[in-house]
């Protein structure tokens, strides 16, 4: 295959992956048909078969894209490293994690979540998936708080609060009109902050007194 064809290849791939989750995110999965992907593709529904003969292989790939997509937007929000101490970080990181949690890649993965309970196909692909976009925000969580070394666990525990509480949020959302956060998503997110920046207040401590 020539250059310009591996070329043609990759954006035709791309153009059915983006297709795939403005399906999943505007008509949910029970909805999103190859041919519709397709047709918002641009592209033949031979060369959709071609590239993913069947539905569950495309959603798959889709998923993977996902989160490549959503660890661009973090990459993107968190470009410049925020100042000051890691407590401060902290709340400018979860300022900057929240719009992710609003836009079409969370819900498009919340869809393909929601499938994997019934459709085998998906689960263990849904599974192994959210492991690798998990151990590569914490890659990237580590380096923007500069993590001090052997306190693994502890970064653990705070993505756990951090993911927990966002998306639990954003599903809270599902259920509401308008864009604008309602005043106890703010609350939310503030008490979300202070548990936060006293966990890293407490580690900050036990290290200096060790």
């Amino acid at each position: 295959m020539s250059a310009l064809q591996e070329e043609r290849s990759a954006e035709t791939r791309r153009r059915l992956l983006d297709a795939t989750v403005a399906c999943l995110f505007e008509r949910g999965y029970a909805s999103t048909t190859t041919t519709e992907i397709a047709s918002r593709a641009g592209v033949s529904r031979g060369a959709q078969l071609h590239h993913f003969p069947r539905k569950d292989e495309l959603v798959v790939s889709a998923l993977e894209h996902v989160f490549e997509l959503r660890l661009a937007e973090m990459s993107a929000a968190i470009a410049e490293p925020p100042p000051g101490n890691r407590e401060h970080r902290v709340a400018v990181l979860i300022d900057a994690m929240w719009p992710m949690f609003k836009g079409p890649t969370f819900y498009a993965w919340l869809e393909l979540v929601v499938a994997s309970r019934t459709e085998p196909a998906l689960n263990d692909a849904v599974r192994a998936a959210s492991e690798r976009f998990g151990h590569g925000f914490e890659l990237g969580l580590k380096a923007i708080l500069d993590w001090p070394p052997g306190r693994e666990v502890e970064l653990h525990d705070l993505m756990g609060i951090v993911f927990g509480q966002l998306e639990s949020l954003a599903l809270e959302r599902v259920l509401l009109d308008g864009a604008t956060d309602p005043p106890d998503f703010v609350r939310a997110l503030e008490t979300t902050k202070r548990v936060c920046a006293a966990m890293v207040r407490d580690l900050d401590s036990n290290q200096s007194t060790n």
